[in-house]
């Protein structure tokens, strides 16, 4: 159970992160294309979005799982430490990516290529902030 819970956690961590890696450059080239490409631009960017939600809830839930699983009282400081990241990372998420990742689209719908332009870098910056925290929360987790 543990070796399960191991790999389920570090591969939806490594999904959490890996799926951002993208994402800005496709900001940066939707925010300045033809207004055509929007539908194709906020499908690819749902999904995204969908990812990132289950990625990053299932990273965190996987974690639970294994801390109690080993014996939370055993578990590391560092880990702790990473896990608070996490939950760090989903509330910036949450509370801040969610408004720019809705006003993004409905720019980017509504043709207005300088709301788009502001917007994602909005959202490039708050992908660029819980990258960092999952980078945190990931050295907690490594010297545990």
């Amino acid at each position: 159970m543990v070796v399960t819970l191991t790999v389920l956690h570090i591969a939806l961590a490594a999904a959490w992160f890996g799926h951002k890696l993208l994402i800005p450059g496709d900001i940066r080239a939707s925010a300045k294309a033809a207004p055509e490409g929007a539908g194709a631009f906020v499908a690819r960017f749902r999904r995204a979005e969908r990812i990132g939600i289950v990625t990053g809830l299932g990273t965190l839930a996987a974690g639970v799982g294994l801390a109690y699983a080993v014996d939370a009282s055993t578990v590391g400081f560092g880990v702790w430490i990473g896990a608070t990241l996490v939950v760090v990372a989903i509330v910036v998420g949450a509370v801040f990516g969610r408004p720019a990742s809705k006003k993004l689209q409905e720019a980017v719908i509504a043709g207005d290529r300088v709301e788009a332009t502001v917007a994602g870098n909005r959202l490039s910056n708050i992908l660029g902030i819980e990258s960092l925290l999952w980078i945190g929360a990931l050295t907690g987790m490594v010297i545990a």
